[in-house]
């Protein structure tokens, strides 16, 4: 039978009998590594985004949106047709695990983050990045030395990054730190460290700027040589997900949205701050805001403005002075020009109503320029302040050259850019309204800017420096800033 066999089977039929083998061999193995990645296929609508509580993914005090971090994945779900699902998380370890175990798609990190090395989890792009700061109650001595942490008084917020801090300070200075207060990361740390009995404090850097002209009272002493980068955090089980996420991070660092969105929330803060200054604002508020809310009230329902943006303009421009008068020869609160207030109908250009009144509806005015060349949202009210500031001609003129250049003349981000440009001969000889103070008018509206936040974060936070204050939220309009 062998022998039968043997001569049956020849080495051509043997070879592809193996070769069959071999064609069934590949196909077995073909279709487990297609149903292995059908597995890693994520099939689902829902996309579930794990955090932890901070101004920066959920702001609750800013004028300019939901968030930084809620707009990029609001972005990245619109792009992608998928529905975000918020998970609210207590610390770090709970994000990563939550990763791990597939519980969630994405984590958004937190200052200090240890990611542990695992060909499991991807980490997109830094996009922001700072360092940890010891703060002090203004009443308290500042820091002399790191070995004050080790006498007196301290808050710092809970959280793994902070143990690690508070362990490397009991090596460095051979002293335990033992805190009086742990906290929220966000305002609960910021309204303990108001509170007298604390000398000092631990916060990160990014979440000081959110706050400190909201707690004036908190300021900056020192800093640890210790620095962070944020970037989104998530699984690469799902091999579709991590291709998008990719893509979309490669998408809006090409096309300008992260710094736009940067600028947006981030790019308004003064580098540093002054003390005094932040004081003078304050009572002003509280002195001489009271003397003019009835006009401005009237104004912002007349004209369809945001009354707090008429606040800090009107702050900006000539710190509630209602004879103020600059080296130009402009005017009043809203230091209107001669040639404007003629254009206007303004009498008199130092009677405070008729100045409200007037700046109230040339701001309308400018803002309708806009909407003809399809300006919208926040940008359209950025260019506003520019023109009001030094012209719309100059808007004009910043919107060429930003072309020229490249950048997007419908983003004030880029116009950001554009603007300082008009100062030098080079670039204002080429354009029809020649020269401009180009960085004076991105100072400007930076400034309003800063104002404007204040506000609504002392409104928010119920720091009112006018008891009146809080009146203003019924009469911003209903689709501001369209």
């Amino acid at each position: 039978m062998t022998d039968h066999y043997r001569s049956y089977a020849g080495p051509g039929e043997q070879a592809a009998i193996i070769i069959l083998i071999l064609i069934q061999v590949v196909l077995v193995s073909w279709y487990v590594y297609q149903q292995r990645m059908e597995a890693r296929h994520w099939p689902d609508k829902v996309f579930k985004v794990g955090y932890i509580v901070s101004e920066r993914v959920e702001s609750k005090i800013s004028p300019y949106g939901p968030g930084l971090e809620k707009e990029l994945v609001v972005e990245f779900c619109r792009r992608n047709n998928l529905t975000p699902v918020w998970v609210e998380l207590n610390c770090c370890s709970q994000g990563i695990e939550g990763l791990e175990n597939n519980e969630i798609h994405l984590f958004l990190p937190s200052p200090g983050i240890q990611v542990p090395d695992s060909r499991q989890l991807a980490r997109g792009p830094e996009y922001l990045e700072g360092g940890f700061l010891i703060l002090h109650n203004r009443w308290r001595h500042p820091l002399d030395s790191l070995e004050d942490l080790c006498l007196t008084d301290v808050v710092v917020p809970d959280g793994r990054v902070f143990e690690d801090i508070l362990e490397y300070l009991r090596v460095e200075l051979e002293c335990v730190i033992k805190p009086d207060k742990r906290t929220a990361p966000g305002i609960e740390f910021f309204e303990a460290m108001t509170d007298r009995k604390f000398r000092f404090g631990i916060k990160d850097e990014i979440n000081y700027k959110f706050f400190k002209g909201l707690f004036p009272e908190v300021r900056n002493s020192g800093s640890f040589d210790k620095d962070y980068a944020l970037n989104w955090i998530w699984n690469r089980y799902y091999i579709n997900l991590d291709k998008k996420l990719k893509q979309f991070w490669m998408d809006i660092q090409h096309s300008g949205l992260l710094e736009e969105l940067l600028d947006k929330y981030l790019g308004f803060y003064p580098e540093s701050q002054d003390p005094y200054a932040l004081r003078h604002f304050e009572q002003a508020l509280k002195k001489e805001l009271p003397k003019y809310i009835d006009t401005i009230l009237e104004a912002s329902r007349r004209y369809d403005l945001d009354p707090l943006l008429l606040v800090a303009l009107i702050y900006q421009e000539s710190h509630f002075d209602p004879v103020a008068t600059s080296r130009t020869g402009v005017r009043g609160l809203l230091q209107i020009t001669s040639q404007t207030a003629e254009f206007l109908g303004i009498e008199d250009r130092l009677d405070p109503h008729e100045s409200i009144m007037g700046g109230a509806r040339y701001l309308q005015m400018l803002g309708e320029r806009m909407d003809r060349i399809d300006i919208t949202s926040w940008d359209k009210w950025f260019m506003v302040l520019a023109a009001y500031n030094q012209g719309l001609g100059h808007v004009y003129d910043a919107r060429t050259l930003a072309e020229r250049k490249g950048y997007n003349p419908d983003s004030w981000t880029w116009l950001k850019k554009s603007y300082p440009l008009l100062s030098y001969e080079k670039y204002y000889k080429t354009l029809p309204r020649g020269y401009a103070r180009g960085q004076e008018a991105v100072n400007f509206v930076d400034n309003v800017r800063y104002y404007y936040y204040l506000l609504y974060g002392k409104i928010l936070l119920s720091r009112f420096e006018s008891e009146d204050l809080g009146r203003f939220l019924d009469f911003i309009p209903s689709n501001w800033p369209e």
